[in-house]
């Protein structure tokens, strides 16, 4: 069931009193309202109808709203409706829930709330030309009936406000919230790499760098992994390079299943990752570098019509307080290429 629009704008008891005070409306006024409704606008209410609709027709931001397939003739029965009920029972909830759910209309189609606050004036008006003369005689209650149309005229068009704020609030949160979400998504794409979905190396050096200022703060230990796919050219030379992507996609999703949850992983170029392993000691550094060596080894990457069993060597080492991140990949680097010399699929420690 939706929300009745009282319930969304606020519009409790309280809220309905405190506006009520706030244009003077008293008991009396629902005399005024009856008058107004039998004496003037249900006499004329054609007239006025039709007259509010040829200010409306000689509007031009109206006319390209009607030219848009609005059905004028349901358009002014809604307005007959919408007058006819205009002041009668004003204090009540159902009299609130209606005029809000009229703004709510009017501000859902997009009508410009300056243009429709001026439509109020206008509506007036046409009422007031339909006074009969016994309402404009000095002695007559005709002033006072016209006072009660101003407030009441009133009341409507601050209600009105009250939808179109709220829808305005709605629209802006919405744009606030596509905005961030935009801004999440570029902040992604800037800081992954878009085949393999890992940590790009601007970002993975960047987490270095964090984690060497954490090492600096006496937080933790920390070892870097330099990680190469072996014989990889030779995968790109034989199958195309379409296959070799879908290797290096392949091998970095096992990577991240292997890695414990707090490791980090990123593609440092090519078909070199870099690994960070937070809280490690040189036992575990060797257990995890294993578990991920095993991790590529074990099983072959299946391509459409072939299966390629692909390994991977690692250079591997614990951060040194005091060091740069340079030296630590520099180091890494060297056991990485100690393993390839020493025949590939295997971890060397420095």
């Amino acid at each position: 069931m939706a929300q009745p629009y009282c319930e969304k704008f606020g519009f409790d008891d309280d809220r309905i009193h405190q506006r009520l005070r706030w244009l003077d409306f008293s008991v009396e006024d629902h005399l005024f309202a009856r008058r107004l409704q039998m004496e003037v606008i249900r006499p004329n209410i054609t007239a006025i109808v039709n007259d509010f609709y040829d200010w409306l027709g000689s509007v031009e931001e109206v006319q390209e709203m009607l030219s848009g397939g609005f059905d004028l003739g349901r358009l002014k029965i809604t307005q007959t409706d919408y007058v006819r009920s205009l002041g009668m029972e004003f204090d009540t909830p159902e009299y609130f829930e209606s005029r809000l759910r009229v703004g709510q209309a009017h501000a859902w189609i997009g009508l410009n709330l300056s243009l429709y606050n001026c439509a109020y004036y206008w509506l007036s008006q046409f009422i007031i030309a339909h006074f009969p003369d016994n309402l404009r005689t000095a002695d007559g209650d005709g002033r006072r009936i016209e006072a009660f149309l101003h407030k009441i005229v009133c009341l409507d068009i601050s209600l009105a406000i009250e939808t179109y704020h709220a829808a305005q609030v709605t629209s802006l949160e919405e744009t606030l919230a596509q905005t961030q979400q935009q801004k999440d998504r570029l902040r992604v794409a800037a800081s992954t790499d878009s085949l393999t979905g890992l940590a790009n190396h601007d970002t993975i050096i960047a987490e270095l760098e964090v984690a060497l200022t954490e090492i600096a703060q006496g937080e933790h230990t920390v070892a870097v992994v330099m990680a190469d796919l072996d014989h990889f050219k030779d995968v790109n030379d034989t199958y195309g390079h379409l296959a070799g992507d879908k290797v290096l996609t392949e091998v970095s999703r096992r990577l991240r299943a292997a890695l414990r949850g707090f490791d980090r992983v990123g593609r440092y170029g090519g078909e070199e990752f870099l690994l960070i392993l937070h809280n490690a000691t040189p036992t575990s550094m060797k257990h995890v570098t294993e578990r991920v060596r095993k991790r590529i080894t074990d099983n072959p990457v299946k391509l459409p019509e072939l299966s390629l069993k692909v390994t991977m060597s690692m250079g591997v080492t614990m951060i040194r307080s005091g060091e740069t991140a340079e030296d630590a990949i520099a180091r890494a680097d060297t056991a990485l290429y100690t393993a390839k010399k020493a025949g590939r699929d295997r971890i060397v420690v420095a």
